[in-house]
């Protein structure tokens, strides 16, 4: 790639392949691909119009390989982008991603960034400390949070390996401020659900059945942020040593998502190790009264998914509160049929389970007290699960001029 220069402009051109319009479609471009592009200082334009974007880390390594930005396409049009070198603004931040340990630990020392009043310090990276316990308050949300201003989520760093979901009812990050009980509401919303133990929103597991166990238990585990906005986020958590059956095995998991979309994007690899059953939760509170439950497999040019909508949303801790609440909330789960390998249905979750080695799903709650144009029905939330099979398994395609 030759120098960056001032000025240097990319012209893309942009094919939305559906017949259905899509809105803050997250495109990430290589910075390979865009010769003269100081991923430092650009903007990128579409017929006049600044587009929300940053640079990107999209392998973990702390170095900018890639730019992102959001677009907007009609039904199968065919749209005309430029990414040109000079100083832009910034747009809002309304994605977030953050691990957080408590500012009297030594792990707190160094680089970090204190947060929640002091009480804890957010690090870039953070390896999970000997002794960890479920419960001790070592770390912020008990691990790693990340949140678009949809709706957030926060993974267990510990044997539970469980996503919870922070339902949201304003554009307020739960990163900047959350403050003492999440059950209850705050002016950014509250915790939502109830798990047990169920693996939540789109958890992580390794054997199937009974036998079935979260990798986050493993001896080692680190977290590394590798965007924290302001249109994308994520982390990669990297779990070595994991004993199975007569074997170990290590994996690294990313999670991803960006603003104006309730789904996380999850992407799984064995990095050590062969013939590990892998499989990822979903929550099952379809035989509670007001929850209704759906299925779509192996159709034509869509993914498969299972989806829930109902009164699933757990109580808010005041009892005032949850008497009146008329809260609803629709919980899925995405994936590529040629990835399944099989698929059970519990009391306790939905499990797919997939073929060994590298996974690629997607996992989400939609919550009735959003912001904006909530989801209010079951039939609405099947319909909006049906259109992101298609969106998802049909991704925008980029070509760049040369």
């Amino acid at each position: 790639m030759q120098a960056a220069a001032v000025g240097a402009i990319v012209w893309l051109t942009l094919i939305n392949p559906l017949n259905v319009a899509r809105q803050n479609e997250l495109v990430t471009v290589p910075l390979s691909e865009l010769d003269g592009i100081n991923a430092t200082s650009f903007v990128v334009r579409a017929e006049g119009n600044v587009l929300p974007s940053q640079m990107e880390d999209t392998d973990f390594d702390g170095k900018i390989d890639s730019v992102a930005f959001l677009v907007d396409l009609q039904a199968k049009q065919s749209l005309k982008v430029s990414v040109e070198s000079i100083k832009a603004e910034t747009p809002p931040n309304k994605a977030h991603a953050e691990v957080s340990v408590l500012a009297v630990r030594a792990e707190a020392k160094g680089d970090g960034v204190k947060v929640a009043d002091g009480k804890f310090v957010s690090k870039k990276e953070l390896v999970r400390a000997d002794g960890h316990r479920i419960n001790d308050g070592w770390y912020r949300f008990e691990g790693p949070l990340i949140e678009s201003d949809k709706i957030g989520y926060r993974l267990y760093w510990d044997n539970r390996g469980a996503i919870d979901a922070y339902g949201k009812i304003s554009d307020e990050s739960v990163g900047e401020y959350h403050r003492g009980n999440h059950h209850t509401m705050q002016s950014w919303g509250r915790d939502i659900l109830h798990n047990g133990k169920a693996l939540g929103v789109g958890g992580l597991a390794i054997g199937v059945d009974e036998k079935r166990f979260s990798p986050l238990g493993a001896p080692y585990s680190k977290i590394t942020v590798g965007n924290d906005g302001p249109v994308a986020a994520s982390y990669r958590i990297e779990c070595k040593n994991i004993k199975y059956q007569d074997s170990e095995c290590d994996l690294v998991w990313d999670i991803s998502m960006s603003v104006g979309k309730r789904y996380m994007t999850h992407t799984v690899k064995v990095v050590k190790g062969s013939g590990v059953p892998i499989l990822a939760g979903l929550t099952n509170h379809s035989d509670e009264g007001g929850v209704t439950g759906k299925y779509s497999w192996a159709k034509s040019g869509g993914l498969d998914w299972v989806a829930t909508y109902g009164k699933q949303v757990y109580p808010d801790s005041n009892a005032r509160i949850a008497a009146a609440s008329k809260e609803r909330m629709g919980m899925g789960l995405l994936w590529d049929h040629s990835q399944l390998d099989d698929f059970d249905v519990t009391d306790l979750e939905f499990n797919a389970a997939f073929k060994t080695g590298e996974v690629k799903y997607y996992s989400l709650v939609a919550y009735s007290g959003e912001k904006e144009s909530p989801i209010v029905s079951d039939k609405q939330f099947y319909a909006y699960m049906n259109e992101l099979s298609k969106t998802l398994a049909n991704p925008v395609i980029v070509e760049v001029e040369k």
